[in-house]
């Protein structure tokens, strides 16, 4: 389903790619509807008899020239879905339009799923009913007021959000009639922009996955795509303006996102966390018409991303950009290049750009990011065209050209950058005491030692004075805090391990504690203690935070790679270490770096050594 979520069709593009003229791309799309044509002419007829339907004519030959490509998506299984779907009581349309586009993200109704092209299919009554609503809305609802026609055509217009069935889903917009009515008795020029009209949605029932009719789809997660795809369909509904923007891939982490922008011409101030925080190579934004885009040559593969002619480049609107110029080897034959972003412990494609002689220029990327140039060969195999290069925060580029002819020696003690939660869980520890007692219930207690300083996120000894010998054995933090111990071991005076029963209203935790595996971790609330049956001596304790688990932790194998080019990622060796940190010597200078855990793990991010410190990417 993935990649043929845009199954448009090629002859229509082909009639009128590279032609901007409306009346060439309506007459194509008029060809291409075949036996479905009277219906959208009756359309464009119905609205050209008054004067005063001349906009109403523009948005329907804007829905017409820009309807091939959109479609519903549909199998035996998926309209059997639909039926269950419909006897469904309560749901709102938004939700229910949510739970219509859920079976395409499942393998469940993956098979056999096909097209059923709006352009062939659609009516002029449905049409001509959704547009005239449509106006209506923007006609009398305050917060509409100063939204231009072109932003009303593409962001509020649209009959359809996704490739879910259709339906008169404007008409019930009575259900909320009462929040429309109240923000309407309560506009205030000044106040009730679009952008805030959002929090009068609180007030609607949320989607809840039991009410689906198929259980199998109860364990469904709402992340930030279906959510955005919800909440355009709930601000749509209700009157507001919006589109989904998002982001492919991030330029220094694993993943992407996806959110719901406000098209608010009074509020217009783009913000969004995930561009604050993290790099941001590329946004983009999903639409109705149709963008500039690429048909691919027979001989020429082009990634799906950039097949899709909805979607456009907004990238300049939220963060600062920078246009990149790069050579193009003469004996290239490609007519299209890309740069690709490290994610997902591979090179992704964000942007493409068409070859222009010796050069191509990609425009609008963002900064503070590695990219590497790439081509595909006819084998649809990823290929470099260059070494990677930085693009720095103020826009200038350095190009990571491997130096093999001066080499480094370099300590690692991470793979992938800490992160806040690492240096929380950390600071949890601070305070934290080691009590012992004869009594189980620690009525008479000593302390025998307190973490006074915050630990880094690495395996810690605690020495005991082997003086010391109880029974019990416990570890407690007065202030009510949260601690998050990954690991924790008792050693005897011969510095074997030595094992106790849990005890104290925090025991349960000591599974994980115990199970010596970075990842895993226990939460102590209150204290946790041990009980050894006997009084015993303890020569040391030894602890993990909690943590990442992308540290260097003996027992898991190692290798570090450099980029050459035109070889790509070369090994430096592999190490099982010994403690907590690798050494490696005769690593290229001005190299991208890798390093990767062979044993486990996800999060790795490549990297940059300079002036001995790690610099990750």
């Amino acid at each position: 389903m993935k990649n043929s979520a845009y199954l448009f069709p090629v002859m229509f593009l082909l009639l009128f790619y590279g032609c901007t003229r409306q009346q060439v791309q309506l007459e194509a799309a008029l060809k291409y509807s075949g036996q479905n044509r009277m219906e959208l002419e009756k359309v464009l007829a119905h609205y050209s008899h008054c004067q005063s339907d001349s906009l109403k004519l523009e948005a329907a030959r804007f829905l017409i020239s820009n309807m091939p490509g959109h479609c519903t998506y549909t199998s035996p299984a998926v309209e059997k879905y639909y039926a269950s779907l419909d006897t469904v009581q309560g749901l709102t349309p938004p939700c229910r339009k949510l739970f219509q586009t859920i079976p395409f993200d499942r393998p469940e109704y993956a098979g056999g799923l096909q097209a059923k092209e709006d352009i062939k299919l659609i009516t002029a009554e449905y049409l001509i009913h959704h547009i005239d609503l449509a106006f209506r809305q923007w006609e009398t609802l305050p917060w509409l007021e100063g939204l231009d026609f072109e932003l009303f055509k593409e962001y509020f217009l649209p009959y359809r959000m996704a490739y879910e069935p259709l339906d008169y889903w404007r008409d019930s917009v009575e259900v909320c009639r009462n929040i429309l009515q109240n923000s309407m008795e309560n506009y205030e020029d000044c106040r009730y922009f679009a952008h805030y009209m959002q929090y009068e949605l609180r007030y609607l029932p949320a989607p809840r996955m039991e009410q689906n009719p198929d259980r199998r789809l109860h364990d469904y997660k709402m992340d930030c795509i279906p959510s955005s795809r919800y909440l355009m369909f709930l601000q749509r509904w209700i009157g507001i303006p919006s589109a989904i923007d998002f982001i492919p891939h991030f330029g220094n982490r694993n993943g992407r996102h996806y959110w719901t922008r406000i098209i608010d011409v009074k509020y217009n101030t783009l913000r969004i966390f995930q561009a604050d925080v993290y790099r941001v190579p590329k946004i983009y934004r999903q639409t109705y018409s149709y963008n500039p885009f690429i048909i691919p040559d027979r001989n020429e593969y082009v990634p799906y991303l950039f097949r899709n002619p909805f979607f456009r480049d907004v990238t300049r609107e939220y963060i600062p950009v920078t246009d990149i110029k790069i050579d193009i080897p003469w004996n290239l034959k490609n007519e299209h290049v890309y740069l690709a972003v490290f994610n997902d412990l591979q090179w992704k494609p964000v942007a493409c750009a068409k070859v222009s002689g010796s050069k191509a220029v990609f425009q609008d990327m963002g900064r503070d990011i590695v990219y590497l140039p790439v081509y595909y060969d006819e084998n649809e195999t990823m290929c470099p065209l260059d070494f990677p290069f930085i693009v720095w925060e103020n826009g200038e580029t350095e190009r990571l050209n491997a130096d093999k002819d001066r080499l480094e020696t370099m300590c690692l003690t991470r793979k992938y950058p800490s992160n806040s939660m690492n240096d929380y869980w950390n600071t949890s520890l601070m305070g934290f005491r080691i009590e012992v007692s004869d009594d189980e219930d620690f009525s008479e207690a000593d302390t025998i030692a307190v973490i006074q300083e915050r630990p880094l996120p690495k395996y810690r000894d605690i020495q005991i004075d082997t003086i010391v010998r109880k029974r019990y054995w416990r570890l407690i933090k007065d202030n009510g805090d949260f601690v998050y111990l990954a690991h924790l071991s008792f050693y005897d005076k011969d510095g074997q391990v030595i094992n106790g029963k849990a005890i104290g209203p925090d025991s349960g935790a000591f599974k994980d504690i115990s199970a010596d595996d970075p990842v895993c971790f226990g939460t102590i609330a209150k204290w946790m203690g041990l009980d050894f049956e006997k009084p015993v001596c303890i020569s040391r304790i030894r602890y993990l935070p909690r943590n990442d688990a992308n540290g260097i932790f003996p027992g898991n194998e190692y290798e570090l790679f450099y980029y050459d080019f035109p070889g790509g990622w070369k090994s430096l060796g592999i190490q099982n270490p010994v403690k907590e940190e690798l050494d490696y010597t005769g690593v290229p200078s001005n190299a991208l770096l890798w390093l990767r855990n062979l044993t486990t793990g996800q999060e790795e991010r490549i990297f940059t050594y300079r002036n001995g410190r790690i610099i990750f990417w």
